[in-house]
């Protein structure tokens, strides 16, 4: 209805008794045939519609890889820098790649795309951080809490902002017996990781009292912490951009990007595979629990058991 007792040509109730007037039927089909090419342009104009609107997420999505890997490069270059040249230009680039993706994040259109490169800033954080612990001449084993404490308080941050549940970062327990299983990869991975790095225990004595704090220290500042936001909320982040497979290789690309500074190819190679292992474990399993506690008891043995029993075992 256009107006009060004004009827359009598809509001005309057809009465099978009309359509064998001679003089009717042209009419009916007629308005049948309207109707038809009426029809038709709207699918016509929704399949227009749509190519439109996948032409213009391809363009930003394009858009978007090229911004991600110049990041990725950045941060490469950043600690290759670090590691290899100069740790003061090491610093000055990872504060222009902070500030970059502060000003990027705040001007993008995609509100996705805007809470990958906010979680993405934490990383030169960690760094810069890091960097800057050894003039307070703090113990190694406390550089972990240290540069954990705002890496904890950046994450729940995002968290928040981001309106991400508890379950979607993966703070679930899951199936317990495939957790604990997986947590005992740790052995394996820090036991591995031991035989390339051959790193100095951060410890000055092997008792039982002092592993397990150091272990503690270790499982809450490495494994919790750096868990929960690569896994927890960055590969969640990348993965809603690039898919659930590139995501999770970019994410596993920057996390072994931080262990440039070991200077060890072989450990880089090792790294990207754990990272790779975790990330599919935790796509698979929704859980953060095995796998925290496994990267905890990685570092356990490689920086406090194995220093101390490699060598017994040797002799």
């Amino acid at each position: 209805m256009n107006k009060k007792g004004a009827k359009t040509t598809f509001d005309v109730k057809i009465n099978p008794s009309d359509l064998e007037s001679q003089d009717n039927f042209p009419n009916y089909k007629k308005s049948l045939k309207i109707f038809e090419n009426h029809e038709r342009e709207i699918k016509v104009r929704k399949v227009i519609t749509d190519l439109e609107d996948r032409q213009i997420r391809l363009k930003f999505f394009k858009k978007e890889l090229i911004i991600l890997t110049i990041y990725l490069l950045s941060i490469v270059a950043a600690e290759i820098v670090t590691a290899h040249y100069s740790i003061e230009y090491g610093l000055i680039m990872h504060t222009i790649i902070l500030f970059a993706l502060l000003i990027n994040s705040s001007v993008t259109h995609s509100t996705k795309f805007s809470y990958l490169l906010r979680s993405m800033m934490i990383l030169p954080m960690i760094r810069i951080i890091g960097l800057t612990i050894p003039l307070m001449q703090v113990n190694e084993l406390y550089w972990f809490p240290v540069i954990a404490i705002p890496l904890f308080a950046a994450s729940f941050t995002l968290i928040k902002s981001q309106k991400l549940t508890w379950k979607k970062v993966g703070l679930i327990l899951g199936s317990i017996p495939l957790q604990l299983t997986i947590a005992l990869s740790g052995v394996v991975l820090g036991f591995t990781e031991y035989l390339i790095l051959k790193p100095q225990p951060l410890i000055s004595s092997f008792n039982l009292e002092t592993v397990l704090f150091g272990a503690l220290i270790l499982i809450i500042s490495t494994g919790f912490a750096e868990e929960l936001l690569f896994r927890g909320i960055l590969q969640k982040n990348a993965e809603k951009i690039l898919g659930k497979l590139f995501g999770l290789l970019y994410v596993s690309i920057l996390f072994t990007a931080l262990h440039i500074g070991w200077n060890s190819f072989l450990d880089l190679i090792f790294v990207f595979g754990v990272a790779i292992f975790y990330g599919y474990t935790f796509q698979k399993t929704g859980s953060l629990f095995g796998i925290t506690l496994s990267h905890g008891i990685s570092n356990s043995f490689l920086f406090l058991i194995m220093p101390f029993i490699f060598p017994l075992l040797m002799h």
